[in-house]
């Protein structure tokens, strides 16, 4: 093989590689891929076998990543273990859909908020007679005789929890799954459930008999919904968290995102 031709074909392939050759990373990037950690929660993130199986907000992070140019994992972890990992710091991992508090920023970057939730609301039975317009406050529902049914060691946030405890209703029954209680309320079972309703809509989504026997009722006094970022280890650079930043405010604007994140609820 002539020379000329040895340099023809080395330089073609330094060509070939230069193009493929993502560019130099920024500082304190890493070449490995970003572990994005979840667990698995309908309608918001599901997994199969440890990989991603859907939920709006798991796809929408996902979205988010490939749209700043930056290669991710799934990895699957409890919730507890993802807190601890993202405050060790020592790896760069993110987790999606969480809560901006100052506890967590204290050891954490947070994203510009990916979803924001709907309002808290109150699924009743058909059967029970409340007009729902207008809508009713909390109160007025706590002293109207009901039935209620809640989860079992799970806080629905200050202003609820303070309700009930100062306006104990005529009864409360507690249930450690979601499922069970919106199937507990089409039965007549139970009156009423807090619920936020994209859990709601995921649960008729997947059995939608339920959906002929219950109805949401929004509340006057419901404070907005919680936002939910995508919140990430210290390891992680400001320069890759101001990319996925730009990414979101991009991703937001777009039908595909209207589509992602809108739901079908019970009237």
């Amino acid at each position: 093989m002539s020379r000329r031709l040895l340099c023809a074909i080395f330089a073609s392939l330094a060509a070939m590689a230069l193009q493929s050759w993502p560019g130099p990373l920024l500082a304190g990037e890493s070449a490995d891929p970003l572990a994005v950690l979840v667990f698995h929660r309908p309608p918001y993130y599901m997994l199969h076998d440890g990989k991603a199986a859907g939920g709006f907000l798991l796809l929408a992070a996902l979205e988010a990543f490939e749209r700043a140019g930056i290669p991710v994992t799934v990895r699957e972890m409890p919730p507890g273990r993802i807190v601890a990992t993202v405050a060790d710091g020592k790896s760069q991992v993110c987790a999606v859909g969480w809560i901006k508090t100052p506890e967590r920023e204290a050891f954490a970057r947070f994203s510009l908020p990916l979803y924001r939730n709907q309002p808290v609301a109150v699924a009743i039975g058909r059967a029970v007679p409340m007009a729902s317009a207008p809508p009713p406050t909390l109160v007025d529902l706590l002293g109207a005789e009901l039935h209620w049914g809640l989860r079992e060691g799970f806080s629905y946030g200050k202003y609820f929890d303070k309700a009930f405890a100062e306006h104990p209703p005529r009864s409360v029954k507690r249930f450690s799954d979601t499922t069970h209680l919106v199937e507990l309320v089409a039965q007549g079972r139970l009156d009423a459930m807090l619920v936020d309703p994209e859990e709601l809509a995921w649960i008729i989504s997947q059995k939608p008999d339920l959906g002929a026997h219950i109805r949401l009722l929004q509340l006057a006094d419901a404070p907005p919904g919680v936002e939910r970022s995508i919140m990430c280890s210290t390891a992680v650079p400001p320069e890759t968290m101001a990319r996925l930043d730009a990414a979101i405010t991009e991703f937001l604007a777009t039908d595909q995102y209207r589509d992602m994140t809108s739901l079908t609820l019970p009237h």
